[in-house]
């Protein structure tokens, strides 16, 4: 096969992990942004990017905490977790449902690009996409297990880390720190509409 014919190859291993919610907690705010957190984000990304984020997420917290007319939002119905899990049981699908998140799929996508560089032949892909790790204390376990025998040249995640799309992310911290522990070689990674600005030094 000549250079011109050759067509390389490039390996995507996707995953994406949808569950139940296993938690119910009441909301709280994004924890403050201390001096030394808003200098670091400051120099990354610049003054008005992170203060037009900042703007975005505080507005939204607020509509979400009662200020303005949106004081019944649905998430801020604290019993909504529990009244689903409840009727999931009802339905006898709650266990089935926390299996099924446990159950975490990989599958390997072949894509041919023809002008792809003849270095980068084989190159391999793994996407881990909506982690939502503070779901529940054994996600980021499922999780490291699902990937561990997977063989890859890099590892992009796109975002979600967190369940909920406001609130305290700590558990969510934790979860990937544990879990980058066991990513082998570069990792890149971007946030997703459920994380907040705040979480970018702790990743």
């Amino acid at each position: 096969m000549s250079a011109a014919e050759r067509v390389a190859l490039k390996y995507n291993y996707s995953i994406k992990i949808r569950y139940a919610g296993d938690q119910l907690s009441m909301p709280k705010p994004c924890p403050p942004l201390d001096a030394a957190m808003r200098d670091r984000l400051q120099e990354r990304i610049g003054r008005l990017h992170l203060n037009q984020r900042l703007g975005i997420e505080t507005d939204f917290e607020a509509r979400l905490f009662g200020q303005g007319r949106n004081f019944f939002h649905i998430e801020n119905w604290y019993s909504m977790h529990g009244l689903l899990r409840g009727a999931l049981r009802v339905l006898g699908v709650h266990g089935r449902g926390q299996r099924n998140a446990r159950a975490i799929q990989v599958r390997q996508n072949t894509i041919a690009l023809p002008r792809l560089p003849v270095e980068f032949d084989g190159f391999r892909i793994l996407h881990i996409s909506d982690l939502h790790l503070d779901m529940a204390e054994d996600m980021p376990h499922a999780l490291i297990e699902a990937v561990r025998q997977v063989e890859y040249d890099v590892c992009v995640l796109t975002g979600d880390f967190r369940g909920k799309t406001f609130g305290t992310y700590a558990a969510a911290l934790d979860g990937m720190r544990r879990v980058r522990a066991q990513l082998s070689g570069a990792v890149f990674g971007v946030l997703g509409n459920h994380d907040s600005i705040r979480m970018l030094p702790g990743l």
